[in-house]
């Protein structure tokens, strides 16, 4: 397309730097033209698009404002926007740094240039860029939101509320605002501030599952699971069941101790993503505390179909069959749960306990090495496998070894350990037979 000698000297004062120039010689091409009424609408159907989600048609309408007047900040506040939502970092740099030379005091460039930095990993001056932003663009809710937002997740919740507070007052209809507030308050522990904001985000934003699920997290977080769960289950109504969702409530069902209503949650988790190993095993667990040991064992052979090599779904049938009891079933599931993690304390541990209660001496005294191999592998502070260890030594005949773990148990766990109390038992117990023998 021809260029007019208008549009060619704005060029060259716009590659030269001199944008008010540049920007003079552009506005009087268009008025010249008769295009200035028709760039602006366009610009508006651009951005009109673009808050609508159709990123497609918002770029490509931008494009055609910035071919007949590459002048105008808002088409590269547009596409830098553009370039975050689709991850394209080194697009978003370019644009958000043209539009701020072409309009120095933007704030909404600055805040664009500093998401690029945040998503980039740097945080400090994506916070020093949004500082500025806000400071430029008090009355700009991206400005505000954006900074709070950020000085939330970096750890400063106190500072987030002032440019968050702001935020929720400039759009009083944004959800987002007042999600972002919310969570700040919880950090800041201010949970009935919290509860007040985060109920305003669902109000606004009624299937907006994050929504729901910080505000489920805020009654948790307070200790009070049984609203938590009143939130989750008005969340799954309005939402339609999702998984975070439904996690979420199986916690707080857990947390209840009702079983069955857990047990419903994630066999409904389960038809939604029926991969996820945690739901099988938490469904092999809650079913095994239920006494559903048909059910228990079927989510553990299922977890075992899609994946054989979890260890995991092993244990926890080793752990059936044991509380059923069927000794054989049992110590074959501990071992081949040990033979896919060779280096996971608990099978080695279980499996011992399970050798130590049969009648035949082999069985027991393989139970010895078991437990010291276990000993090497048990995270500080749990204390089982020496109390078992104690035990094993004295059903084995060494009472001095078994003598010598009570008393380290009793010397160095918390007192308030379980092992202490049991360790002083075997202590005592020890002792009398010691006293008999002499």
């Amino acid at each position: 397309m021809t260029q007019s000698d208008l549009q060619q000297r704005g060029y060259e004062q716009l590659r030269a730097g001199n944008y008010e120039e540049a920007r003079r010689l552009f506005r009087e091409h268009e008025e010249h033209a008769g295009t200035a009424a028709g760039t602006r609408t366009q610009l508006r159907q651009a951005e009109a698009r673009l808050a609508a989600g159709d990123l497609k048609d918002a770029a490509e309408r931008f494009e055609q404002v910035m071919e007949r007047n590459p002048c105008l900040a808002d088409v590269y506040l547009g596409l830098a926007r553009i370039s975050l939502l689709t991850g394209q970092l080194d697009s978003a740099r370019v644009h958000a740094t043209a539009a701020m030379r072409l309009g120095p005091n933007l704030g909404l460039a600055w805040a664009l240039l500093g998401l690029v930095h945040e998503a980039q990993g740097d945080e400090e001056m994506a916070l020093d860029h949004l500082r500025e932003a806000v400071a430029l663009s008090p009355s700009v809710f991206l400005c505000q939101y954006n900074y709070g937002r950020l000085l939330a997740a970096s750890g400063r919740p106190a500072e987030a509320l002032a440019p968050l507070l702001q935020a929720t007052e400039l759009e009083p209809r944004n959800p987002d605002g007042f999600s972002a507030l919310g969570i700040a308050y919880k950090q800041a522990g201010q949970y009935a501030n919290a509860l007040r904001a985060l109920e305003r985000a669902t109000a606004l934003a009624p299937r907006s599952v994050d929504a729901w699920a910080t505000l489920a997290d805020v009654r948790f977080a307070a200790g009070e699971y049984k609203p938590a769960r009143e939130v989750l289950d008005q969340a799954l109504a309005a939402c339609g069941d999702h998984p975070a969702l439904l996690e979420k409530a199986l916690a707080a069902a857990m947390m209840l101790s009702d079983t069955p209503g857990a047990i419903a949650y994630v066999e409904r988790e389960l038809r939604l993503v029926p991969d996820h190993a945690q739901g099988w095993l938490n469904l092999a667990h809650l079913a095994l505390q239920a006494r559903d040991f048909e059910k228990s064992e079927s989510a553990a052979r299922e977890l075992l179909r899609r994946d054989p090599k979890n260890w995991q779904a092993w244990f926890h049938l080793g752990n059936l069959f044991d509380a059923v009891p069927l000794e054989q079933d049992a110590e074959q599931a501990y071992r081949e749960a040990i033979a896919l993690a060779p280096s996971q304390w608990k099978p080695l541990a279980n499996l011992a306990g399970l050798l130590l209660q049969m009648k035949a001496r082999d069985k027991n005294a393989e139970a010895l090495p078991l437990l010291e191999k276990a000993l090497t592998l048990v995270p500080p502070g749990e204390w089982l496998v020496h109390y078992n260890l104690a035990l094993a030594h004295t059903k084995l005949g060494h009472p001095e070894r078994a003598l010598e773990l009570a008393r380290r148990i009793q010397r160095e766990a918390p007192p308030a350990d379980p092992m202490v109390a049991q360790a002083r038992k075997l202590e005592s117990n020890l002792q009398e037979a010691a006293a008999r023998r002499n």
